[in-house]
């Protein structure tokens, strides 16, 4: 008997983590343990599997992996795609990159940290993008989300795109203002077989043109998503809130909903780039943005969960789902939390900024924090993910925090908290990595927890739950838009 790994899948390492499977139809990896690797090793079409020399529980491995269809049966001889065989990387794993290619948009938004159109962080040349392209692939990255600015504004757009496809690096996601998501680009996209969650913003019904700088646009956007949906892409809405659009929350809310849209980000405006010169002072209070957050939840709730519902760190709710969570509960409340990193999301999806810069992520853009991150154009994307300041910035662990800041250090909620969010504390105004994050501070310190729950009449639940379901659903739609 002979087997080969399944077309779909890939083995992977990484620096600690030697062992993976990539599944290429979606880019999603998953670890494999040491026996498991071995049954693999073993499908590649040249190597019997019921060699004297092979044990029985590796046989058995192997049919199990054959049931899964990780693997199959096939005629001596068959050979791998040359992407299927192991490739390890010294570089640390990474689950996905957000890579601004451009710091340029052809809207004048208030709150850009990037302060375009003046693209404060300009962008790189076609020849740089392709270079980080190659390092991603050498890091084996296989998921990329692409931003900007206005990532469909630069005219080598389609040949960055193409370059990671011919890499086999997926895009996972594509944010836009809409504005330039005509039926051509969905076309564009939909020929070479791509399917990325399309992240628009909307901020706001009748308020949404204002926080742009642009007449007009709201009704572009409107238009796109049904659009987009239709075209059979998931899409997902951010909305960026302030004093002005606080009211409007509840009835783009309905709008959305009536639009087939799969997920809504809310968060308040960050105290960065032109908000921090020009709009600070309608920022929206916290007391009146958590009662908004609070309603809506709720209307999440009664509805069924009519699409994934993201309210800045206070609620959580999957799509269709029953489970809810405050992502302000990041740690376990028990002593042993104090071990953990600062931010696990900053771990695995770290940001390429404009400029060719490596940040943990990207609400850290205009916070200081960019001036000492390596540059990829002096430095390869594999050994800053594991030497540089960046890679000491995301494995800050929470008991450094503590040992650097005596107000999170003797605060009841800390082995919960964490001391937040490390972008929230550092756009807070006091460019401190080790501060407190002041909206975890509120939430915490004013009960919205305890808030919340009776609210929605249920308890929240844990974050592996949350994190079980959301990979579920990930893996469903990847599979479904594989087949489609």
């Amino acid at each position: 008997m002979y087997a080969i790994i399944s077309p779909r899948f890939a083995l992977r390492g990484w620096h600690g983590l030697p062992f993976g499977l990539e599944d290429r139809a979606n880019g999603i990896n998953s670890p494999l343990d040491a026996a498991s690797f071995q049954a693999l090793s073993l499908c590649d079409g040249k190597t019997p599997i019921a060699f004297p020399l092979v044990s029985s529980s590796l046989i058995e491995r192997v049919h199990r992996l054959i049931d899964a269809g990780v693997a199959q049966a096939c005629d001596p001889g068959a050979k791998l795609a040359g992407e299927q065989a192991y490739r390890q990387t010294q570089a640390r794993f990474i689950d996905l990159v957000h890579w601004s290619i451009t710091g340029k948009c052809n809207l004048r938004c208030r709150h850009c940290y990037m302060e375009a159109p003046r693209a404060k962080y300009g962008e790189l040349s076609t020849e740089q993008c392709l270079h980080i392209v190659d390092q991603l692939h050498q890091a084996n990255v296989s998921r990329v989300a692409i931003t900007g600015g206005e990532p469909l504004i630069r005219a080598d757009f389609w040949r960055i795109v193409d370059a990671l496809r011919e890499k086999g690096i997926i895009l996972a996601e594509l944010f836009t203002n809409g504005v330039l998501l005509t039926d051509s680009t969905l076309a564009a996209l939909r020929k070479r077989a791509l399917s990325p969650t399309l992240v628009l913003s909307f901020d706001g019904l009748g308020t949404h043109d204002w926080v742009r700088g642009v007449a007009a646009v709201e009704e572009k956007v409107i238009e796109a998503i049904p659009r987009a949906v239709k075209a059979g892409f998931r899409v997902s809405i951010e909305t960026a809130v302030y004093k002005g659009n606080l009211n409007r929350l509840m009835p783009t809310y309905a709008l959305l909903k009536g639009l087939g849209i799969s997920a809504w980000k809310v968060a308040g405006m960050m105290n960065t780039g032109g908000w921090r010169r020009e709009g600070r002072h309608l920022t929206a209070p916290r007391t009146a943005l958590y009662a908004a957050y609070l309603d809506l939840a709720a209307r999440h709730r009664r509805d069924g969960a009519p699409f994934t519902l993201a309210l800045g760190g206070l609620y959580y709710g999957a799509k269709g789902g029953s489970l809810w969570m405050s992502p302000f509960n990041k740690l376990s409340g028990q002593p042993d939390a104090v071990s953990q990193a600062v931010c696990l999301s900053c771990r695995i999806r770290p940001a390429i900024m404009a400029d060719g810069r490596l940040l943990p992520c990207i609400p850290m853009t205009d916070t200081g924090v960019e001036r000492e991150m390596p540059r990829l154009s002096e430095t390869t994307l594999s050994q800053a993910l594991r030497d540089s300041a960046y890679f000491d910035r995301i494995d800050t662990r929470v008991e450094q925090l503590f040992s650097r800041n005596r107000q999170c250090r003797a605060c009841a909620h800390r082995l919960k908290c964490g001391g937040g969010c490390r972008a929230s504390a550092l756009a807070a105004g006091h460019g401190d990595y080790f501060g407190a994050d002041p909206d975890a501070c509120f939430f915490f310190k004013n009960g919205y927890d305890e808030k919340l729950a009776r609210k929605l009449n249920a308890k929240p639940a844990s974050a592996l739950e949350i994190t079980q379901a959301r990979t579920r659903a990930d893996r469903t739609q990847a599979a479904r838009m594989a087949v489609g």
